[in-house]
């Protein structure tokens, strides 16, 4: 969650606006300055509790004005963003000059405040990362999580320093299969909203063939992340790694979009039988529908076998060309997750996954664009 200040004269609309926070499920409001004290008074309390975003109040400028020069002077890093029922151009272009990074119609909605916060944050604070690789698989049991763990081992040893992110928090299968579900993993990793020292950051993280792992562990509960989690989580990774591989679950939804709308590359994962290719064109459309560029959106062809479905075949039903195939190496991999390892390096699966990791590494970079909310509203409206 963000954590989130409201500053306002007004009492009712500052609970008002608690409510509305809380409604939306992406923010904490971590500090209310209503009836608003003194300048010092409201730059100290925001230091003590740090708040990502700040909302501000417009009503009276002069006022606001020059509490908005003491937040910038004192919490550079807090994003804020006002709220005024009306106001004109002219006032507009002295707000945004004044640091303001959105403004809100008052009243609003939770929708409002979340579409007005994600891009002022998206913009002060841009996921800036070129190798985030995300996996999707076509439909549940296409060995998507199997592929992605190896893929992700076969770029670490490549020197590279990886991040595995398994963000299928229901039924995200790697802590069992690599017997670690007394990891802490992911849950608790956004539950420190992004901020964690080195030794905070090791114990939510598990260890595997030379990279991190941050893992969903469906044994534990814990609550629906938001985009605001994942962004958070991308922004600390961001700095920390050389390539972050994302394992998704078959369905986006406005979470799981941050990975999505920030990926080098999306792999849609089937496996050479006909409701399996099927499903890999509709992911492919819903993805591409979802404003993720066509090119973007690569087709990967697991437990390839002869005698099946041709490649020429399973490029017609996809309407795409495979990206990459891995062959059905079962007995292997059986063994290896019976064996709480990975699979062995002279075998098939793990000699293709290693060939497949250099080809993935050299993907072009993808050109960046400014984020819109269209894309979480579009995605709202279609998995409630």
């Amino acid at each position: 969650m963000l954590r989130l200040a409201v500053v306002t004269p007004n009492p009712l609309a500052a609970d008002a606006i608690e409510l509305l926070a809380q409604e939306s499920g992406a923010f904490q409001v971590c500090y209310k300055a209503s009836p608003v004290p003194p300048a010092k008074e409201v730059v100290r309390m925001l230091s003590v509790q740090n708040p990502a975003l700040v909302l501000l109040d417009l009503g009276d400028w002069a006022e606001a004005s020059r509490l908005t020069q003491e937040i910038q002077h004192n919490q550079p890093r807090a994003v804020i963003v006002g709220f005024r029922p009306r106001w004109n151009r002219s006032e507009q272009l002295t707000f945004e000059d004044a640091g303001i990074l959105d403004l809100l119609h008052e009243p609003f909605s939770p929708g409002d405040i979340e579409a007005g916060t994600y891009e002022a944050m998206h913009r002060r604070y841009p996921v800036t990362h070129q190798n985030i690789l995300a996996f999707m698989p076509a439909k549940a049991g296409s060995g998507c999580s199997t592929a992605t763990l190896h893929l992700a081992a076969a770029i670490a040893a490549t020197d590279k320093k990886v991040l595995l992110i398994e963000c299928d928090r229901r039924s995200g299968p790697l802590s069992i299969m690599l017997n670690l579900e007394r990891h802490s993993g992911l849950p608790e990793a956004l539950e420190h909203h992004g901020e964690m020292s080195p030794l905070e950051w090791r114990q939510v993280t598990a260890q595997l063939a030379q990279m991190d792992l941050l893992l969903a562990n469906p044994t534990r509960g814990s609550r629906l992340p938001s985009w605001a989690d994942y962004y958070q989580l991308l922004l600390f990774a961001q700095k920390q790694y050389d390539c972050i591989v994302v394992d998704l679950p078959e369905v986006i939804n406005q979470a799981t979009a941050e990975f999505v709308r920030n990926a080098r590359a999306v792999f849609v994962v089937c496996q050479p039988e006909m409701p399996s290719v099927k499903l890999a064109k509709f992911r492919r459309t819903e993805l591409e529908s979802c404003e993720i560029p066509a090119d973007r959106v690569k087709i990967l062809l697991n437990r390839w076998e002869r005698g099946r479905l041709t490649i020429e075949n399973i490029e017609k039903i996809v309407e795409g060309p495979v990206f990459g195939t891995l062959p059905n190496d079962y007995k292997e991999i059986r063994n290896a997750v019976l064996e709480t390892r990975l699979a062995a390096p002279s075998s098939s699966f793990n000699k293709a996954c290693q060939t497949l990791a250099r080809t993935v590494s050299s993907l072009a970079e993808v050109p960046r664009t400014s984020p819109k909310f269209t894309l979480l509203r579009k995605l709202g409206a279609t998995n409630p």
